[in-house]
């Protein structure tokens, strides 16, 4: 206020402009389902981590070290999550939805290349990346089972994290976080708790359970996605 008063604008500033009628009631619809999502995703890796503690000591290492790799190994789709989110934003604002759309695809296809690399990585080479955390071989040679069934996970979530950045973008993030909610209560964690209780069940077979909630998760966001594309007009939350 002090600066317009030295240096005239070319336009009218005053403190009513400051105010948006329903502007807080908007930003919490929009960013408490954001931040509910986040909190459900530590939540399911909670339980999840206590269904594996029953197979001992190696079991859940091995799973702890998978998931620290998966923060580092995933950070591209979740940065492309977050760059879509605001781009997407920026052009439905616009109300040029085709841009936004157009950018998701390009978004997909530079993510889903990243992500494949990820997956040969951790499918070829995860006593490799066990190894960066433990010497013990029985840990590395369980997470190395662990990775192999989870890799496939990789080349689902390079897209799916763009998805998710598309929706939040479109305003949709209620969407998101009822299938994240899905997905984890649905999917992964019935499925890990029954592949772990499978008699001569390893962490090969429980991994399976990763990719699996993955594609359920892709299957949602597609048919989500189709629906989006159908509507006429942007349609605000």
């Amino acid at each position: 206020m002090k600066y317009t008063k030295k240096h005239r604008l070319p336009f009218r500033l005053k403190l009513s402009d400051f105010k948006q009628k329903g502007a807080v009631r908007r930003i919490i619809s929009l960013g408490l389902p954001i931040a509910a999502q986040d909190f459900q995703v530590t939540v399911s890796f909670l339980i999840i981590t206590s269904i594996l503690n029953s197979l001992g000591v190696v079991a859940s290492a091995s799973v702890g070290i998978a998931e620290k790799l998966f923060v580092f190994l995933a950070l591209v789709p979740m940065s492309f999550m977050s760059a879509l989110s605001a781009f997407v934003a920026q052009n439905v604002g616009a109300n040029n939805i085709s841009r936004a759309t157009k950018a998701f695809f390009v978004a997909v296809r530079i993510s889903f290349c990243c992500g494949f690399m990820v997956f040969l990585l951790t499918f070829l080479q995860g006593d490799f990346l066990a190894s960066i955390f433990t010497n013990d071989p029985e840990v590395i040679a369980s997470t190395q089972l662990y990775l192999k069934s989870c890799s496939f996970e990789y080349l689902l979530t390079a897209i799916n994290f763009c998805m998710l950045g598309y929706f939040n973008g479109r305003g949709r993030t209620k969407f998101v976080l009822l299938q994240g909610v899905l997905t984890v209560f649905l999917v992964r964690i019935p499925l890990s708790y029954f592949l772990s209780r499978l008699p001569g069940t390893n962490l090969l077979i429980i991994g399976i359970a990763v990719p699996m909630s993955a594609l359920f998760e892709l299957l949602l966001c597609i048919g989500f996605f189709i629906k989006l594309q159908k509507e006429k007009k942007v349609v605000m939350p």
